[in-house]
């Protein structure tokens, strides 16, 4: 007897937990294997935002930062994206966000490349909106 398989409902593919995220497999030949990374969601995004532009109240003047505040500001940004990124073989998180200060005190280089993948997997607005071009008509 031949098992018919049955393909799953557009229903279950909206909704499965990774279906509104691109991801892509990247060998990290510092780590010795492939990891899976995905664009960041959009709470990741809004609390990005918020450590690069923090809201100001009506009158208040945005904070001067000394340039050792603002690369420690930039990379605890890039730690919570970082965070939200990388995902087990199980397409699961690596970390939480308990695990920021962890994160934050090992961050380098390789941990940068796979957070510029990831982010480099959106679509940009500038993307979404450019119009296709249309061919040359031929003579």
């Amino acid at each position: 007897m031949v098992k018919k398989i049955t393909k799953p409902s557009l229903r279950d593919l909206a909704l499965a937990p990774l279906s509104g995220f691109r991801s892509k497999d990247v060998e990290v030949p510092e780590w010795g294997r492939t990891v899976t990374i995905r664009e960041p969601s959009a709470q990741a995004w809004l609390e990005w935002r918020q450590s690069i532009n923090p809201e100001l109240t009506e009158g208040e003047e945005p904070k001067k930062l000394t340039p050792a505040q603002e690369a420690n500001r930039n990379l605890q940004s890039d730690v919570f994206l970082f965070i939200d990124i990388l995902l087990d073989e199980e397409k699961k998180p690596v970390f939480t966000l308990e695990d920021k200060a962890l994160v934050a005190s090992i961050y380098g280089p390789v941990h940068a490349r796979l957070l510029n993948k990831a982010l480099a997997l959106g679509t940009s607005q500038a993307d979404t909106e450019k119009k296709p071009e249309t061919p040359a008509p031929s003579s």
